[in-house]
């Protein structure tokens, strides 16, 4: 069986979809699974079998002895998952959090008619072996299918479903550009660039992206051609009359100043200033969308090159130092439809200037890229105006010696010239000893905390901290870290009480903004499952500090050290073996993007490696 890291492409890209859609299923308790020991095997720890979806509806502790049509799926596991509860069941441990690192990479599904594709030999008879009567009932079903394109494991899981067609199709639609995305990124794995590499190299090394979204790879964009580079492309500028923009801070002279650049760079003249007009920014790929939505823009000759970012519709733009534009493009990334908000495009500029430099933190470890100024369309529904939106943002400049990588880019695998199996983080830090790994987890959960926690504590300000909004800061020579900058100011929570009188200000928002909670305790799931469940447990786990429960004791303890044990934070994080996750999959099944869906996760602070489960110590 393989390891997983040396897959040839088309297997490892339909592995990475169908390893984070199942994911998805279990940990949001969609359908449920146990995991069986397999005590006698040397490839595999155990096995995974997944419930069909006629099982949800039975009651918590199932009795019965469970026969074909109950078993949706089977997985091989290197390593256990996060249990449910300490005490197995007759059928095995029930599950209660799955990672895509947790698998081996093979999906079978039980199958009743001889093919090609069926499993047999060792494999077969071990995989069967753990699932003995009287639990289980298999009769004639005992043969195993391998199942190797993600979208047919979604069609099971929906065929028993109340999901409109639309829906299902949509999201079958979403996996498949995930998978043809992932493919390409397999086939052509970037190089790993270096400590010293420019910040815009790591943003574009991205190999997997994020690490539990089954549609992490989608890119659908009507107006895109097949294989475009969304890492190159060209900003078009246009003119429409002043009073059709709704500007935050000085739009105006940054954009008359790009261009100027744009027109220099391109050898074109320098469009005229007409007075009682203004310029606004497109990327290329919203252009037609622009066009065809918005009647009072004249496209003007200028355009200028861009550098793409991770997150895709931030780009970088060379002419303007240090200077980065972030454009609505009508193009889904994972599930979600890449415009920005008029909430947004308010919203940064002002809190930039008012909140950012009087918030309860160390400047010496943690630094926000500040929003100067945005502009969105004004005199039409949200909806639409949502589509015509530009927000600029000033990039962390590093001192002399120093360095910024974003997070996301540091846990990858797979990078072209990196061994198989090793992390970016690994690789670029040289960390190829347990002692390495352990020292430097420690200085970054550590680091992490102080940095990043404050705000929370102080201000009941929540900044969007997952890998993708998050710039490590280190020494380019010794590779010492110093810091985190965070970014992109979109997705905060923040209590606005608690802010204003820890602040003194009187900040007010836009009525209707996703940002705002009506209690700080509301502040806190958001937090957990961007610092924690997306960031940290990526960084615990691709070093190696996750099955044994090393990382998570280190957390805990420079936890203790940040949190006072009477603050609210603490009580939600610390004193409670569930938490509110995000879920991702049950977001897109209700067709939500810019509201939480939760539901009960295993609290991973408190996660015990001897048990296999988050419990609050005794």
């Amino acid at each position: 069986m393989s390891s997983g890291f040396n897959l040839p492409p088309l297997d490892h890209a339909s592995f990475a979809v169908s390893s984070r859609l199942i994911s998805c299923l279990v940990t949001e308790s969609l359908l449920r699974a146990f995991y069986i020991e397999a005590k006698q095997s040397t490839t595999m720890a155990g096995i995974l079998v997944i419930l069909s979806t006629s099982v949800i509806s039975e009651q918590p502790v199932i009795t019965r002895s469970l026969r074909p049509n109950d078993i949706f799926g089977i997985v091989p596991m290197r390593s256990p998952p996060v249990f449910k509860e300490s005490t197995p069941t007759k059928h095995g441990r029930v599950v209660g959090l799955l990672d895509p690192l947790d698998m081996l990479p093979e999906v079978y599904v039980l199958s009743e008619t001889v093919s090609a594709d069926l499993v047999g030999g060792e494999l077969s008879e071990m995989v069967l072996s753990c699932l003995v009567p009287p639990p289980w009932e298999l009769g004639k079903f005992t043969a195993l299918k391998k199942c190797s394109d993600p979208t047919d494991l979604w069609n099971k899981f929906v065929k028993d479903m109340l999901l409109p067609e639309s829906l299902s199709g949509q999201i079958a639609e979403e996996l498949r550009s995930s998978f043809a995305w992932q493919l390409a990124s397999f086939e052509n794995p970037p190089a790993c660039p270096t400590l010293k590499s420019a910040p815009i190299e790591w943003e574009q090394s991205l190999v997997a992206g994020h690490p539990t979204h089954p549609m992490h790879r989608a890119r659908m964009c009507a107006n895109a051609p097949s294989g475009y580079n969304w890492y190159r492309p060209k900003i078009h500028f246009v003119r429409l009359p002043l009073d059709s923009l709704d500007t935050r801070g000085p739009f105006d002279m940054i954009m008359r100043d790009l261009v100027t650049q744009a027109a220099a760079s391109s050898g074109t003249k320098i469009p005229d200033d007409v007075p009682g007009t203004i310029f606004m920014p497109v990327h290329e790929m919203q252009l037609p969308t622009v066009l065809a939505k918005f009647k009072n823009v004249e496209v003007l000759e200028p355009t200028i090159d861009a550098l793409g970012q991770s997150s895709i519709r931030t780009v970088l733009v060379p002419a303007l130092d240090n200077m980065a534009l972030k454009l609505s493009v009508n193009m889904k990334i994972s599930s979600a439809l890449r415009t920005i908000s008029h909430w947004t495009a308010d919203f940064g500029p002002r809190f930039s200037r008012e909140i950012v430099p009087k918030l309860a933190v160390d400047h010496n470890i943690f630094d926000v890229e500040l929003e100067p100024a945005s502009a969105i369309y004004t005199g039409v529904e949200p909806s639409l105006r949502k589509h015509f939106t530009a927000i600029f943002r000033n990039e962390f400049v590093p001192v002399p010696g120093e360095n910024i990588i974003v997070v996301a880019a540091l846990l990858e695998m797979g990078h072209a010239g990196v061994p198989a199996g090793v992390s970016a983080v690994e690789h670029v830090f040289g960390l190829d000893t347990e002692v390495k790994r352990a020292t430097f987890l420690d200085s970054y959960l550590r680091l992490a905390c102080e940095a990043l926690i404050p705000p929370t504590l102080h201000n009941g300000v929540v900044f969007e901290a997952h890998a993708q909004n998050c710039l490590l800061r280190f020494d380019s020579t010794t590779g010492a870290l110093r810091g985190f900058v965070v970014r992109d100011l979109g997705g905060l929570r923040i209590h606005p009480e608690t802010m204003n009188a820890s602040l003194g200000t009187d900040f007010q928002f836009l009525p209707g903004h996703c940002v705002v909670t009506d209690t700080v305790e509301e502040t806190y799931p958001k937090f957990y499952h961007t610092l924690i469940h997306n960031h940290l447990q990526r960084m615990i786990r691709l070093l190696g500090m996750h099955y044994n429960g090393v990382g998570w004791e280190m957390l805990r303890k420079h936890l203790r050290d940040v949190i006072p044990q009477d603050h609210g934070l603490w009580k939600s994080w610390m004193e409670t073996d569930t938490v509110a996750g995000k879920c991702l999959l049950r977001m897109r099944l209700q067709s939500v993007h810019d509201k939480m869906v939760f539901s009960p996760f295993p609290n991973m602070l408190l996660y015990r490696a001897e048990e296999g489960v988050a419990t609050v110590e005794e």
